[in-house]
């Protein structure tokens, strides 16, 4: 049985401040946080840890979440049609981004669809699974794991030379991500695009997609008006990618 750690909730609850919508559920080890998060559903809980044993990522990936970084679910229960939920990874994106900005004072870049970088190397990633009306939105951020906790494509806040308490920096994305969910959810993806497109990374890289069974090469340009990526494939055709796997060409 879990046991949750009255401590931490209290300091999340203080820095959250008035902004909280929900409960609090911190820990200082769980396996997930997404797990957690699918057996509470209550609009705005947040779930915490200082460390997740069986931490994952898009596609069944293994997100590596020792301690020093900030491992968090987050409850929503949108009402926007179902295609439109994929886009709450951007929303998320964009809220992780200003957050660490915020609090970091670092410039990190959105990578379609759903991580965060810094120097090219990953500082967060973000994963949404919608199940039995509600959406839960994980996010854990690299804020003080060393680099010889990391593999060699991520990068962390203090490997960057700055400082954030990873509690404070959760309060900061939580206020920043529904800021923008109450935006999305009142204006759809317009206004989130918009916010998004100067702080994209990808546009005018070339890259390689992997769409189910095909493989595409082109240069990223864009989102279109659904969160999709917009890519300028080698043949000159302009198409439209939804969550497919999308890594840079060396």
């Amino acid at each position: 049985m879990l046991t949750r750690d009255s401590a931490l909730e209290a300091r999340l609850v203080t820095a959250l401040g008035a902004d909280r919508r929900g409960d609090v559920h911190a820990f200082a080890r769980v396996s997930s946080t997404m797990d957690v998060a699918h057996t509470i559903g209550q609009e705005g809980a947040l779930v915490w840890a200082q460390r997740q044993e069986q931490g994952r990522g898009r596609q069944g990936r293994t997100w590596e979440s020792p301690e020093g970084g900030a491992y968090f679910s987050i409850i929503v229960q949108p009402a926007r049609a179902a295609a439109e939920i994929p886009q709450l990874a951007l929303v998320a994106g964009l809220a992780a981004a200003e957050a660490i900005r915020e609090c970091a004072m670092l410039s990190p870049r959105v990578r379609w669809p759903n991580d965060v970088l810094l120097n090219g190397k990953k500082l967060a990633g973000i994963l949404t699974e919608a199940k039995n009306g509600s959406v839960v939105i994980g996010v854990g951020i690299n804020v003080s794991t060393t680099p010889a906790d990391l593999p060699d494509t991520a990068t962390s806040v203090t490997a960057a030379g700055k400082d954030c308490d990873p509690l404070h920096l959760t309060a900061r994305l939580y206020r920043r991500f529904f800021r923008w969910y109450d935006v999305w959810s009142a204006e759809g993806f317009a206004p989130i695009r918009e916010a998004l497109r100067p702080q994209m990374a990808l546009f005018g890289e070339v890259v390689h997609i992997t769409a189910g069974n095909e493989r595409f090469e082109g240069t990223a340009s864009d989102l279109d008006e659904a969160g999709r990526l917009v890519v300028r494939l080698d043949s000159g055709i302009t198409r439209q990618f939804e969550m497919g796997e999308v890594t840079l060409l060396q």
